[in-house]
C-alpha cells in the first residue's frame, strides 16, 4: 500500500482521533490538576503568579497592601495594639503604624530602616504611597472624588480650609504613618516557595502546550483525510453525516457547553472551599473528554458534509433563505409580467388601449355626476356601489381584452408555422368559440402539411423505384443497340438507326442516373462520407477532369486558384460530382468565344469556390428557381439537357454541411459554394 493508502486508512484516522483525544485528556488534566494544588482557597496559597522574577512578585505587593490597609481598619475600629498583634502573628514582615496616639507593631521599626528593605510600602495621608512595588488594591487614608474621579489624601491642615467640600470624611491626624517592609532574609523561604511554583506550573504549561501542538496537528492531517477512503476520490459519508447542520451545531455546543459548564463550576468550588468536592475532578474532566470526543467528531461530520458539497442540502437555514429569495423573485417577475401586460395593452395595442381609456373616463365622469347629484344622505352608497362596480366592470374587461390579446398571438403564431399551437383556458362566450375554430384550423393545416410531406416523399420513393427499375431494360437496350451498330446492316440508314437508338438510350440513362441520385439526397437515404479536404486541389481536379471538353467547345478558363492550403470537410465524391455538373453546363450553355472564371478565396472564416460564365441564350429566370428539379435555363429546351444538374449539385453541397447560392446579372451567371474553413469551425 502506498502513503496515501496508509494516510487515508481507518486505522490511522482512528489512531489520530485517540490521539486528539488523548492529548486534550492530558492537557485537561494536567491544567486543573496544577490549579486545584496551587489556587485553593481562592489561590491563598500560590506565590507565583507568572511574574518573571521574584522582585516584581504580585504575592508581596499583595501582602504589603493587605497590611497597611488592615492597620487602617484598626485604627479606625479602634482596635487593640496587642489584639493585632495576636491576630497577626504569622505576617512574615515587619510592621508599625501610628495614627494620633495609637500604634501598632514595632515600634522600632523607621521609615528609613524600612526604605533599605527588598520589600516594602510607606502610606500617610496627604501624600502618595512610597513603595518599591505597585499597590494590590486601593490605596491607604484615600478619599474617592466624584467629579474627577480618583482617590486623594487628605489630613486635619486640609480639612479646616474654609470651603472644604470632604468635610463628611474624618481627616487624618497629621502623624499617621504606616510602615510595611520584608528583609531579604524575611522574604527568602517566599522566593524559595515562588521558584518551585513556577518551575512546577512552567513545566505543567510547557507539556500542556506540547501536548495542544500535536492535537493541532493530528486535527489538521484529519481535517484533509477524513471522508477521503484509499480506493477513490470520492468523499463518503457516515450515518452521522446524514444530520442537518443546525441540529449538528446545536449539539456540538449543547454537549461541549453543558461539560465545560459542569466542570468550570466544579473547579469554582473547589478553589472557593478546598478540597471537600475533590471526589468528583477526575468524573467531570472525563465527562468533559468524552464531551469533546463527541464535539470532535460533529466537526469532522461537517467537514465531510462541506467536502460533499452538501452543505446548502443540509442546512434549513441556508435552504429557508434561498426560498424565500426564490420566492420574492418570483413575486417580482409577476409583478412586473403583470405590470408588463398592463403596459402593452394600454400603450401597444391601439384597440384594447382605446377601450381601456374610453371606460376608465365613462367610469369617472359617471362618479362625478353621482357624487353632484346623489345628495348628500346616498353619495357615499353611491362611491361605495360605483366603485365595486368599476372594479368588477375593469376585471371582466381586462379578462376580455387578455381573450382578445391571445387570439391575435395565436394567429400570429399560425401564421410564422406553428400549427401544433392550442389556445387553452379561454374565457367563456365568443372568444372560446374562435379558440376551437382556431385550433380546428391549425389542426387542418398541420394534416394538409403532414399529406404533403407524405405525397412528396412517395413522389421521391417512386422516381427511385421507377429509375432503379428502368436501368436493367436500358442496360439491354443500350447492349443490343452497340452491337448492331457494329454490324453491316441492309438496308444502309439501318446503322443511323441503330447509333440514334444508342445515343437517346444513353441520354435515358443518364436522366435515370440523375434522377436515381437526387432522389436518394432529398430523401435523405444518401450517405455521406465527409473527410478533410483541399479546396484549392478540388477545383484543380475538376478543371484538369474537364480540360478536354472545355477545349472542344471553344472556351476559356481563367483559374485564380491559391497554391496554399484551404481545408474543409465534406465528402470528396459529391463535391467532384458538383463541380463536374457547374463545368459541364459552362461547356453546354456558355457562349462560345468566351471565358469562364474560376476562383477559390477565403472569405471571414469560410472557402468560397466560385465559377462565372456568359450564357449562350437570355436569362429570363429567377436566381432561386433554377435549382429546383426539372427548370432549365433554356425555356426553348433546344440544348439538350434534363433540368437536374444544378438540382443535384446544390443538393450534395447543402448535404456535405455548405451552402449553394446562383446569381444572375445579365448575360452573367454566377455559382457561389461555400464552406467553413475546417480547423476554424467544429466539424
Amino acid at each position: 500500500m502506498n502513503i496515501k493508502g496508509i494516510l487515508r486508512s481507518t486505522a490511522m484516522k482512528l489512531i489520530a482521533f485517540v490521539c486528539i483525544v488523548g492529548c486534550f485528556a492530558g492537557a485537561l488534566f494536567l491544567t486543573e490538576n496544577t490549579i486545584t494544588d496551587f489556587a485553593v482557597d481562592n489561590g491563598s496559597n500560590m506565590v507565583y503568579r507568572f511574574e518573571g522574577d521574584f522582585a516584581d512578585s504580585y504575592y508581596m505587593c499583595q501582602q504589603l497592601s493587605i497590611m497597611c490597609d488592615q492597620m487602617t481598619n484598626a485604627f479606625e475600629d479602634g482596635m487593640d495594639a496587642a489584639e493585632f498583634s495576636r491576630q497577626h502573628t504569622d505576617f512574615a514582615g515587619n510592621y508599625f503604624g501610628r495614627m494620633g496616639d495609637k500604634t501598632v507593631g514595632d515600634d522600632t521599626l523607621t521609615e528609613a530602616a524600612a526604605k533599605k528593605s527588598a520589600f516594602y510600602m510607606i502610606a500617610r495621608p496627604g501624600s502618595d504611597v512610597q513603595s518599591n512595588v505597585g499597590m494590590y488594591y486601593g490605596y491607604p487614608f484615600a478619599v474617592y472624588d466624584e467629579e474627577t474621579d480618583s482617590y486623594g489624601y487628605y489630613t486635619e491642615e486640609d480639612t479646616a480650609e474654609e470651603g472644604w467640600k470632604f468635610n463628611k470624611f474624618n481627616p487624618y491626624p497629621s502623624n499617621t504613618l504606616l510602615l510595611v517592609r520584608f528583609t531579604d532574609a524575611q522574604a527568602a523561604p517566599i522566593k524559595a516557595e515562588w521558584e518551585t511554583q513556577k518551575t512546577q506550573i512552567t513545566g505543567v504549561l510547557h507539556r500542556a502546550i506540547v501536548l495542544t501542538c500535536i492535537a493541532l496537528v493530528l486535527f489538521v492531517y484529519l481535517l484533509f483525510v477524513t471522508g477521503r477512503k484509499p480506493e477513490d476520490e470520492d468523499v463518503h459519508l457516515v450515518t452521522i453525516d446524514r444530520l442537518p447542520v443546525e441540529v449538528n451545531v446545536l449539539c456540538f455546543w449543547a454537549v461541549l457547553g453543558t461539560a465545560g459548564g459542569l466542570n468550570l463550576a466544579l473547579m469554582n468550588e473547589l478553589l472557593s472551599n478546598g478540597n471537600d468536592m475533590s471526589i468528583l475532578l477526575a468524573p467531570s474532566i472525563l465527562f468533559f473528554v468524552a464531551a469533546f470526543a463527541f464535539a470532535l467528531e460533529l466537526t469532522l461530520s461537517l467537514v465531510r458534509v462541506i467536502k460533499n458539497r452538501s452543505f446548502v442540502k443540509q442546512c434549513w437555514s441556508i435552504r429557508f433563505i434561498l426560498w424565500c429569495w426564490r420566492t420574492f423573485i418570483k413575486v417580482c417577475k409577476c409583478i412586473r409580467q403583470s405590470f408588463g401586460k398592463l403596459r402593452r395593452m394600454l400603450f401597444r395595442g391601439y384597440k384594447t388601449r382605446n377601450v381601456v381609456l374610453l371606460f376608465t373616463a365613462y367610469s369617472v365622469v359617471l362618479a362625478f355626476l353621482a357624487a353632484v347629484f346623489g345628495g348628500v344622505g346616498g353619495s357615499f352608497f353611491v362611491f361605495v356601489f360605483g366603485t365595486v362596480w368599476f372594479l368588477a366592470a375593469g376585471y371582466f374587461l381586462i379578462k376580455r381584452i387578455t381573450g382578445f390579446e391571445r387570439i391575435v398571438d395565436a394567429l400570429r403564431r399560425l401564421r410564422a408555422g406553428d400549427l401544433g399551437f392550442k389556445l387553452t383556458d379561454m374565457p367563456e362566450g365568443v372568444f372560446a368559440e374562435m379558440a376551437e375554430d382556431i385550433n380546428s384550423l391549425g389542426d387542418g393545416m398541420q394534416a394538409a402539411l403532414q399529406n404533403e410531406v407524405r405525397a412528396e416523399r412517395m413522389k421521391s420513393e417512386l422516381i427511385t423505384n421507377v429509375s432503379h427499375d428502368l436501368k436493367t431494360p436500358l442496360t439491354s437496350i443500350l447492349n443490343y443497340s452497340d452491337l448492331l451498330g457494329k454490324m453491316d446492316l441492309t438496308p444502309e440508314e439501318a446503322n443511323d438507326y441503330a447509333r440514334i437508338i444508342h445515343q437517346k438510350g444513353l441520354r435515358l440513362k443518364n436522366l435515370t442516373s440523375d434522377l436515381f441520385d437526387i432522389s436518394k439526397v432529398q430523401s435523405g437515404a444518401e450517405q455521406i462520407i465527409s473527410e478533410r479536404l483541399d479546396a484549392c486541389t478540388l477545383a484543380r481536379q475538376a478543371l484538369a477532369e474537364q480540360d478536354k471538353a472545355v477545349q472542344e467547345s471553344g472556351l476559356t478558363v481563367k483559374a485564380a486558384i491559391p497554391e496554399r492550403e484551404l481545408p474543409i470537410w465534406a465528402d470528396g465524391r459529391k463535391l467532384s460530382r458538383v463541380l463536374e455538373n457547374l463545368i459541364g453546363n459552362c461547356v453546354k450553355y456558355a457562349l462560345k468565344g468566351t471565358r469562364v472564371f474560376l476562383s477559390v478565396v477565403e472569405e471571414n472564416g469560410r472557402a468560397i469556390i466560385e465559377l462565372k460564365n456568359t450564357a449562350n441564350y437570355e436569362m429570363d429566370f429567377a436566381a432561386d428557381e433554377i435549382t429546383e428539379r426539372f427548370v432549365r435555363g433554356d425555356a426553348a429546351r433546344s440544348t439538350e439537357g434534363s433540368g437536374l444538374g444544378l438540382a443535384i449539385a446544390k443538393s450534395y453541397t447543402e448535404a456535405c454541411g455548405g451552402t449553394f447560392d446562383v446569381s444572375v446579372d445579365g448575360d452573367q451567371f454566377k455559382v457561389r459554394i461555400g464552406f467553413p474553413v475546417y480547423g476554424m469551425t467544429a466539424k
